[in-house]
């Protein structure tokens, strides 16, 4: 039996053919370009897989997940915050534009003792989620800041406090 991947997994969630419901794939997708990524780091386009994404969650010391999250927010404005704090939003409002997919998966894989404690979440606030759209020109602009802000998370060596505002 071979041994569990450690490290970090960064999971970018989302739909390409949906305007800004894109920001967590091109995230992941910028992110992979990077030679400066450091060491021990997976980086997965997790796209719309729900609970598809299970199997990827066993054995990483921590997870870092990106993805459209309406926040009532500007659209471009990032926020990140733990599973913890996820938890604790009321079941009326969406911890993303998968809510029911990416909450169950996480939800699940928690039950099932497969998510790792340390799980970090940035959410993009998104201008608009339609077919067949690009992405906002705010969400366009707030993009180098979320992958310097997902370095930085990468790079630190300590989990972060509570939620942090990164716009």
């Amino acid at each position: 039996m071979e041994p569990l991947p450690t490290g970090t997994l960064v999971l970018g969630v989302g739909s390409l053919l949906m305007g800004d419901d894109a920001v967590g794939v091109l995230a992941a997708q910028r992110l992979q370009a990077r030679p400066d990524l450091p060491p021990g780091v997976t980086v997965i386009d997790g796209g719309t897989a729900g609970l598809g994404l299970i199997p990827l969650l066993p054995g990483y010391r921590r997870i870092v997940l990106v993805d459209a999250v309406p926040m009532g927010l500007a659209p471009g404005a990032i926020r990140r915050f733990t599973w913890a704090e996820a938890r604790l939003i009321p079941h009326d409002r969406a911890l993303s534009l998968h809510q029911t997919d990416l909450t169950d998966a996480l939800v699940l894989a928690d039950a099932l003792h497969m998510l790792p404690p340390d799980v970090v979440i940035f959410g993009v606030q998104p201008g608009h989620v339609e077919w067949d759209r690009p992405l906002s020109q705010a969400v366009e602009r707030a993009l180098p800041e979320l992958i310097e802000a997902l370095l930085d998370e990468l790079r630190s060596k300590e989990s972060h406090g509570a939620e942090n505002s990164c716009d």
